[in-house]
């Protein structure tokens, strides 16, 4: 199976949860006022990118209280924010992939405070709280904070808006490990034309009230000036001829429409497949000679997130046995593995089983350093299925161990001492060891 290059962004959802949280610290942030709290609510979408499972779109609902006024020159009190974000199912497949229980982290948020006497931007730091990863399904996550107080020095109007999220995130496994993403970091992006505006907060001068309009002293009533005579009217001017109208233009020609353009295949989502690459190295042994051939190589494959699923190309580079027939007569052989077909299998509950099915090709035998076959088409008369296990706790970013045994067919097209040669190769029982590494 393979990972993408940047596929250490790590599961949309547990990156949700974060995305809400920092939304809601740093609009709470600038929002603190000095009177009467009321409850707000905002609901926005970011864009957020993830390790495994590519960008997500991600919810988060903003819930405080805040106040409606604020004093000009009085600090305004520590309010407490909470953000729910909703993590989709996506998500929540890209971190069970992972082995990942629990997800935990912070968020900051950027927000913009605008007010009288500057447009402040503000980055609030949040908490994420520590929360358990479900089997299967969206989930909620909570992020939770307090706002800074402020000061305000003139009086007027002040808004918050909330903006963007930097989401630092890191699942971890049952038993508190961190899983083979790490600790990563998801910038998130707000969707365009959204209302992002939390709430607006009227500044008063001392004592709470509302400026007038005009906060000017009214001034002495001034004498009433005596009315002044009416001017004369003027003379109404003549009214000016009317213009002729101006002859209608004549309709343009309606442009005969354009063939409507057929609408391009929408590209075709990433949906839930993922990417993956592993380097190979290991050993198989042949039990019919007593002996192990060294295996290198790799394998690239697409995992279906939904189903655990994946398909793949197995490449084994060519190499060599040796080996004592009788116990003393040395033979050594070229060997190529060559696929049939596509490698197929699935991951889930942190094990991954995999089954390739391959032609196994003895180009070149020899015995005492002379060649007892030299033909390309020596090779087993039907493919040879290979299924391959790993143990438990498989993790597809850090790669792993998979082992197997397989049976090896009679071989075919080898030459006169085709029977010979078949007679030390075919049999079952023969095992296979493979260490995967990610390819960087």
């Amino acid at each position: 199976m393979k990972k993408r290059n940047g596929m250490k962004k790590l599961v949309a959802a547990t990156a949700a949860s974060a995305t809400a949280a920092g939304a809601v610290v740093t609009t709470m942030l600038l929002g603190a006022g000095a009177s009467s709290a009321e409850p707000v609510t905002l609901e926005l979408n970011y864009q957020c990118p993830f390790p495994l499972i590519g960008t997500q779109p991600i919810k988060v609902v903003i819930n405080a209280d805040l106040p409606a006024t604020a004093e000009v020159g009085t600090p305004t009190p520590e309010f407490n924010i909470e953000a729910i974000s909703t993590v989709p199912p996506t998500a929540t497949q890209g971190l069970n992939l992972v082995g990942a229980a629990t997800i935990e982290g912070t968020a900051k948020a950027e927000s913009t405070v605008t007010a009288p006497e500057a447009t402040l931007p503000v980055t609030v730091p949040t908490t994420i709280a520590k929360t358990d990863v479900p089997a299967e399904g969206a989930f909620e996550v909570l992020a939770s904070g307090k706002t800074p107080s402020l000061t305000f020095s003139q009086p007027g109007e002040a808004k918050i808006n909330v903006g963007d999220l930097l989401l630092t995130l890191t699942p971890r496994k049952a038993d508190g490990s961190e899983t083979g993403l790490g600790t990563f970091d998801s910038p998130c992006t707000q969707d365009e034309g959204q209302n992002n505006l939390l709430t607006t907060i009227q500044i008063v001068e001392g004592g709470g009230t509302t400026p007038p309009t005009d906060p000017a002293e009214p001034t002495e009533p001034t004498e009433p000036t005596e009315p002044t005579e009416p001017t004369e009217p003027t003379e109404p001017t003549e009214p000016t001829e009317p213009t002729e109208p101006t002859e209608p233009t004549e309709p343009t020609e309606p442009t005969e429409p354009t063939e409507p353009t057929e609408p391009t295949d929408p590209t075709q989502p990433p949906g839930d497949g993922i990417e993956y690459g592993y380097h190979l190295e290991g050993s198989s042994y042949i039990k019919k000679l007593d002996a192990s051939t060294s295996l290198s190589g790799g394998v690239d494959a697409n995992l279906e997130l939904a189903t655990g699923n994946f398909t793949g190309d197995l490449t084994l580079d060519p190499t060599s046995v040796e080996a004592k027939l009788f116990g003393f007569v040395p033979v050594k052989s070229q060997v190529d593995f060559v696929q049939e077909g596509k490698t197929t299998g699935t991951l889930k509950d942190g094990s991954l089983t995999a089954t390739s099915t391959m032609t196994i090709k003895l180009p070149q035998v020899s015995t005492f350093g002379f060649p007892i076959s030299n033909s390309p088409e020596c090779q087993t008369s039907s493919p040879s299925e290979i299924p391959l296990r790993s143990g438990e706790g498989f993790d597809p970013l850090a790669g792993g161990t998979l082992s197997g045994t397989y049976t090896i067919a009679g071989l075919t097209g080898c030459g006169e001492l085709n029977d010979f040669i078949s007679m030390f190769a075919e049999g079952p029982d023969n095992t296979v060891e493979i260490d995967l590494t990610p390819k960087k």
